[in-house]
């Protein structure tokens, strides 16, 4: 003859549509040619994995913001063909170089339609930044005996310790389109090098 009228009228706070949501990630995109200087890396060749854990806090019916923490792998494969002169004018079998960044990002998120606790249409627009743990450059050659030779240089002084940028998605459910806009260099400006693609755009799924 008792009723808990609390636990009746307590309302969930944590979903994908409610006032808190985490979630993982895992993404692949392909860095893009923004102009001349950075057409010596292979298009559709070099890509970069990224994957991490998303948080959004819902603060109106159609806007959100958030962070998220995670890593990114990219590897640009360098052409390798007559008049090369990046990073230098030897013709190699194979040739790329490898950043992988730690990375945290912050985003406002606005939300498109009506929809019930789930993620629905949106907009993503954010910053990011990170540390560039991994600096590498792999060269590949099959030596007189037809031995595979491969030979790596880690922690390139050339290559900067951060970077930093801006990104956006465009997502519907799990599944989003992105886009990474690098606003640093990646190169120290006393080599004077010319930059790696600084456009990154990709596919991405929530992982909930």
């Amino acid at each position: 003859m008792s009723q808990n009228v609390k636990a009746d009228t307590i309302r969930p706070t944590r979903g994908p549509n409610l006032k808190h949501f985490v979630q993982g990630y895992i993404g692949l995109g392909f860095p893009v040619f923004t102009n001349e200087d950075v057409t010596y890396t292979k298009f559709g060749a070099s890509s970069a994995i990224d994957f991490g854990v998303r948080y959004k806090l819902k603060l109106a019916s159609h806007f959100a913001v958030g962070l998220d923490l995670g890593a990114s792998l990219a590897g640009y494969k360098i052409k390798q063909e007559d008049g090369k002169t990046m990073p230098d004018t030897i013709i190699n079998k194979k040739e790329k170089f490898q950043i992988n960044t730690i990375m945290g990002s912050a985003y406002m998120r606005i939300n498109v339609g009506r929809r019930g606790n789930y993620i629905g249409n949106y907009l993503d627009l954010g910053v990011y930044g990170g540390w560039n743990c991994v600096k590498k450059h792999k060269t590949i050659n099959d030596n007189t005996e037809g031995e595979k030779v491969k030979v790596v240089t880690s922690g390139l002084s050339y290559v900067d310790n951060f970077s930093y940028g801006l990104l956006t998605r465009l997502g519907s459910g799990r599944y989003a389109l992105t886009a990474g806009y690098r606003l640093s260099d990646i190169f120290e400006a006393s080599y004077i090098l010319p930059e790696l693609p600084r456009l990154i755009i990709g596919v991405e799924i929530g992982i909930f």
